[in-house]
């Protein structure tokens, strides 16, 4: 049974640091708005986003070590918790809120245009 909570936290982790895994961090900070009315990703949005991004995969690559050895379902949930609060934070320490931060990654998985800027953004 810990093991099946263990892989579902895990498994939440790796959703929210990947640029896909917006819809994860959504269930948490309330569904944002639909595709049509999400604004455009300006050139300093996507500056912030990147960052965020790379903050928030290396907070789930440290706490995937935490939540492999958890001993129970308690320490499981309390080590999900623990990676939503700072991945939380280390989206709003780079200027951008966690709605914005999921609204783009919907966006990017809707549009171009906004993919090719995340894409140059990040280096590839």
């Amino acid at each position: 049974m810990v093991q099946k909570i263990r892989a579902r936290a895990l498994s939440a982790l790796i959703a929210l640091s990947a640029l896909g895994g917006g819809a994860a961090l959504a269930q948490t900070t309330g569904a944002p708005a639909p595709a049509a009315t999400i604004a455009p990703v300006t050139d300093a949005e996507a500056t912030k986003f990147v960052a965020a991004n790379k903050k928030v995969t290396e907070v789930a690559n440290s706490l995937t070590v935490e939540l492999n050895a958890a001993k129970s379902e308690e320490d499981a949930a309390a080590i999900q918790a623990k990676a939503e609060e700072q991945i939380t934070s280390a989206i709003q320490k780079e200027g951008i809120t966690p709605k914005r931060y999921t609204e783009i990654i919907q966006l990017a998985e809707t549009d171009e245009a906004t993919l090719a800027k995340l894409r140059a953004e990040f280096g590839g």
